[in-house]
């Protein structure tokens, strides 16, 4: 495995998908658009140019360069703005939660609310976590479980270990 190292630069698409975690070490997996997806790559945040908080993950099995896992951050580290693949994210299970016909008025309103904090990983993480469960529950498993998806897609670590109990 690899050795602790210098920061590295990541290239992640507008959709999260990572061209390559290492920038600096795989220069060959660099790619304009996204051969997943076709959206437009980023190696800096939007808002402030600072690089994208790469991982040396990638490690010589002898013959070739191997990736590890790897997850990209949700937020810049310079200046807080959520990345694209991050703000794409939240819109849909905003656009999600509002098409679910289970919900009173009320539910519907609030949940965008919930969807943000349970994303920032900040005070009211636990709050949101009880009331989004709340409302899996009261949606049901076959459109809870869609709803959880997504959910768990745009939330902080801290969220996700309290959501899905770990």
């Amino acid at each position: 495995m690899a050795q602790d190292s210098p920061s590295f630069t990541a290239e992640v698409c507008g959709n999260g998908h990572v061209t390559t975690s290492a920038v600096e070490r795989t220069p060959a997996w660099i790619e304009k658009f996204c051969s997943i997806c076709g959206s437009a790559t980023i190696r800096e945040c939007p808002a402030c140019n600072a690089p994208v908080k790469g991982q040396d993950n990638v490690y010589w099995d002898g013959s070739e360069y191997v990736p590890d896992a790897y997850n990209p951050p949700n937020h810049c580290h310079n200046c807080g703005a959520p990345f694209p693949w991050t703000r794409a994210r939240l819109q849909a299970a905003k656009e999600h939660a509002a098409e679910l016909e289970e919900l009173d008025e009320h539910e519907r309103q609030q949940l965008p609310g919930i969807i943000d904090d349970l994303a920032s990983g900040g005070p009211r993480t636990e709050l949101a976590v009880g009331r989004v469960k709340r409302i899996l529950k009261k949606v049901g498993p076959t459109v809870g479980s869609g709803l959880q998806k997504i959910v768990v897609d745009v939330a902080s670590e801290a969220a996700k270990k309290l959501l899905l109990g770990l």
